[in-house]
């Protein structure tokens, strides 16, 4: 404002002159304002676009950088190839390996408290049928809701009688030690923050890890079956998790404080978002996104977002800038929905950061590789590319599910001789973002070890993302307005000087004195004002 009222002032003394050097210096003028002002008025804009929550996909924060980075490595439901599947045990141990994030999959009990199991069934990981010789036996039933199968749902159990029961390991086909069989309780949603506050406040801190560079552990929630719950129990799972979510007092600081924290951040450092949510139904994700814009105020506080600048009055309408405290939203995709035609329409309509899909979706089907035919297995490959390069043309991260060591219960795929050599294809060949491991070790060696030569051994502290784009622009700005300033004062000066000059030589006659004593009488002219 104090450069725009220099340079008008300028041109308004510059007005009382008469002659070429004004129409010059007006000319000049209005180049260096057009040239400069737009910059500066951008770089001091605060509510332009900016980047104020770091994305799930760290490559989209600035396109100008390549990630140098391994994916992000997703815990799933723990570290469960060697601890039985979503126990505290489990998480804490996902924790020790270093994990971007644990991903517990949440279910609702009778009495409405959330807790982490896979299956609606209990009787599937737990020791629910066999617990004080039969003591829930009359619980068992078919659902309507599960297919009308039978099972022990967890929506029949009170959070009392779910912390009875012991957790056992889910895959049985020998490759993982069951030793830890029946030792350990379900958790309820509520421990599982309490777990993940302790870790990233008071243990993380205390350990130092020069490379871990995704900041502090994130939670990848899965809201698993709501459908199942709203049928059989007519229970709004979503609505049940932001209610929990409200409520926790740990919650806010823990996923929610530090939502802007990517704003600070120089271009080779990165932060994982610290809540991502999943689920498998579109709608439940739209559920989430409108009810987090309206109850916004239950998980931030209100000085603390302005006081960031997050508020953005642009009219663009975009979460990480408007509404940077909605999580990140994943939609899971199976292997028969990724095939469908409609897919990508479905996807484009859906206000989403990331796909999950089957990892079957990206490879060869197993009649090709049972036969090893190479041209069907050579054109699966090129879809594969193909349909990730789609995924992120949408920006949307790619995450994968599931790497485990077995050969078989989805396991390891023919195609490939070990998990290593199936982890090196999602990340060399395919280049997604990030991969549900129920092994975090190996994920973590076979993304140090890089995808050629030149890449091996990366250093993990070496993402470019979360760059300020605005740093830039106020630089631009400030040396516009440098310059615009320095032509400014030449141009005043010549003009100056050769308008005094000009008086100098050319002063005009006197005017003629009037007689004051005649008396004026006004014409039209001298009546309009």
């Amino acid at each position: 404002m104090y450069g725009d009222a220099f340079i008008m002032s300028v041109i308004n003394n510059t007005n009382q002159r008469r002659g070429r050097p004004a129409i010059v210096l007006k000319s000049l003028l209005s180049v260096i304002i057009l040239i400069s002002l737009p910059a500066a008025v951008h770089a001091a804009d605060p509510t332009k676009k900016k980047i104020n929550r770091c994305p799930l996909r760290p490559s989209h924060t600035n396109n100008n950088n390549n990630i140098h980075r391994p994916p992000l490595i997703l815990g799933h439901r723990g570290a469960s190839f060697h601890i039985p599947e979503h126990t505290l045990q489990s998480y804490r141990l996902a924790l020790e390996l270093g994990a971007d994030y644990i991903e517990p999959d949440l279910v609702a009990t009778k009495d409405n408290v959330l807790i982490a199991v896979h299956d609606v069934d209990l009787n599937v990981t737990t020791n629910v049928h066999t617990y004080n010789n039969g003591e829930f036996e009359e619980k068992a039933r078919q659902s309507e809701g599960n297919g009308n199968q039978w099972g022990y749902y967890v929506n029949d159990f009170t959070w009392e009688e779910i912390q009875q029961l012991r957790v056992k390991q889910r895959v049985s086909s020998g490759a993982r030690y069951d030793g830890y069989d029946y030792l350990f309780q379900v958790p309820s949603f509520t421990q599982i923050v309490d777990l993940l506050h302790d870790w990233n406040t008071r243990e993380l801190p205390l350990i130092g890890r020069p490379s871990k560079t995704g900041g502090v552990t994130g939670l990848y929630v899965e809201l698993k079956k709501s459908y199942y719950f709203q049928q059989d129990g007519n229970i709004s799972l979503a609505d049940l998790f932001l209610d929990e979510l409200a409520q926790h007092p740990k919650a806010s600081e823990l996923l929610f404080d530090h939502v802007t924290l990517c704003e600070g951040l120089r271009y080779d450092e990165y932060r994982v978002p610290p809540l991502v949510l999943q689920s498998f139904e579109g709608n439940v994700l739209e559920y989430l996104r409108t009810k987090f814009k309206e109850r916004w105020m239950d998980f931030v506080e209100e000085d603390a977002i302005l006081a960031s600048g997050v508020v953005n009055v642009t009219g663009e309408e975009d979460d990480e800038v408007d509404h940077p405290w909605i999580p990140p939203l994943v939609l899971l995709v199976s292997e028969s929905k990724c095939r469908q035609e409609s897919f990508w329409f479905d996807v484009e309509s859906l206000h989403i950061s990331g796909l999950g899909p089957n990892k079957n979706c990206l490879l060869p089907s197993s009649s090709a590789m049972e036969s090893n035919d190479t041209v069907a297995i050579a054109r699966a490959k090129r879809e594969a590319r193909e349909w990730v390069a789609k995924a992120h043309s949408f920006r949307l991260a790619v995450h994968p599910y599931t790497i485990k060591l077995e050969k078989e219960e989805g396991g390891v795929p023919q195609l490939f001789s070990s998990a290593e050599e199936e982890l090196r294809y999602y990340y060399c060949e395919l280049k997604i973002d990030g991969i549900f491991s129920e092994n975090i070790a190996i994920a973590q060696i076979v993304g140090a070890e890089g995808c050629d030569a030149e890449e091996a051994a990366p250093v993990v502290g070496e993402p470019t993302v979360c760059i300020k784009e605005e740093r830039n622009l106020w630089l631009f700005g400030v040396a516009f307005l440098a310059i615009g300033a320095f032509l400014a004062s030449i141009v005043s000066t010549y003009v100056t000087f050769y308008c005094k000059k000009e008086t100098d030589t050319n002063r005009p006659l006197p005017l003629p004195e009037v007689d004051t004593s005649l008396e004026l009488v006004p014409d039209e002219e001298d009546e309009i004002i």
